[in-house]
């Protein structure tokens, strides 16, 4: 089976397409930007989400029979700094690709979307996928739209378009801005690292391998139920709680955390994965702890280097 990913030079596209390799499929890493990586069973393309011509032509060539779509712009912060461009490449880009295999008649495509598209919601209550999204940023609303397209074109065109809400993603490779990134780097330098707020605000990490699985399994499973799956890493931490491990896995960090809510970040309830469960057979792989060694070891590694 040939899968083709776009972004599969991003963050989470790298880990996918090596477990997809793993696991024998022909994959297709489709990028904006020239990449050179020699493997047995992947073929890199150069191009644009915008060009469907070239998108079109690429899925008709490699006989793709499913695509696992997670470029775009990923980080709600810039969001905010460019709107345009969030919008072009999230809204725009995520209809060109649907459209694309629409013309072509691939059907099953799995889509990235953020637990940014649902903003503010009850701390005390779960978050299922029938939630009213009302999101706080473009970023959020560009993952909505995407998420609705997928419901249009299930709906008039007989596809099978599943979006997975992903929550706080995590884990080597990661190079957009991070707060968990900046604890962890301020931990190794023996910096006190602090914030006047934030200390009270919960998290939902996830490892990035855990959300590569999750996207591999939606792309596969025989049914799918529903246009949305939650993807999380099954638990719920706070910014203080989460200082309470990397002060254990970094002897001599400190952290200076007052209490309440980070403003710029959204608050929710867990993340409900029996529908996860259900249809895709998703399950978190990894614990935090776990993450967390893996995620310290490689800033490690990058702070050692020549």
């Amino acid at each position: 089976m040939t899968t083709l990913v776009t972004g599969g030079r991003g963050f989470v596209g790298r880990h996918l397409v090596d477990q997809l390799l793993a696991e024998g499929s022909e994959v297709i890493s489709y990028n904006r930007d020239f990449a050179v990586d020699i493997r047995a069973g992947l073929t890199t393309v150069q191009g644009e989400l915008f060009d469907i011509p070239r998108l079109t032509e690429t899925l008709r060539k490699y006989h793709v029979e499913r695509i696992i779509h997670t470029a775009g712009q990923s980080h709600p912060g810039v969001s905010i700094e460019l709107p345009w461009t969030t919008f072009a490449a999230n809204a725009e880009g995520t209809l060109a690709v649907y459209e694309s295999a629409r013309a072509v008649g691939v059907r099953r495509i799995v889509n990235f979307s953020s637990e940014c598209a649902l903003g503010n919601l009850d701390l005390d209550t779960p978050v299922r996928e029938d939630v009213k999204p009302e999101p706080t940023t473009l970023y959020g609303v560009t993952k909505v739209t995407g998420e609705l397209f997928g419901t249009v074109y299930n709906s008039l065109y007989g596809m099978e378009i599943a979006s997975l809400r992903v929550t706080e993603v995590y884990g080597p490779g990661l190079w957009m801005p991070s707060l968990l990134h900046d604890m962890i780097r301020a931990g190794l330098r023996r910096d006190t690292f602090r914030l006047e707020v934030g200390g009270e605000h919960p998290f939902q990490f996830v490892f990035v391998e855990d959300v590569a699985t999750a996207a591999r399994l939606a792309a596969t499973t025989a049914t799918l139920t529903q246009p949305v799956y939650n993807v999380s890493g099954g638990r719920r931490v706070t910014v203080a709680e989460t200082v309470e491990i990397l002060e254990k896995l970094l002897p001599g960090s400190s952290y200076d955390i007052g209490p309440g809510l980070l403003p710029q970040w959204d608050s929710q309830g867990a993340y409900d994965l029996s529908a996860s469960s259900r249809d895709l057979g998703y399950t978190p792989a990894w614990t935090l702890e776990r993450g967390l060694e893996t995620q310290i070891d490689w800033i490690r590694s990058l702070d050692e280097a020549p």
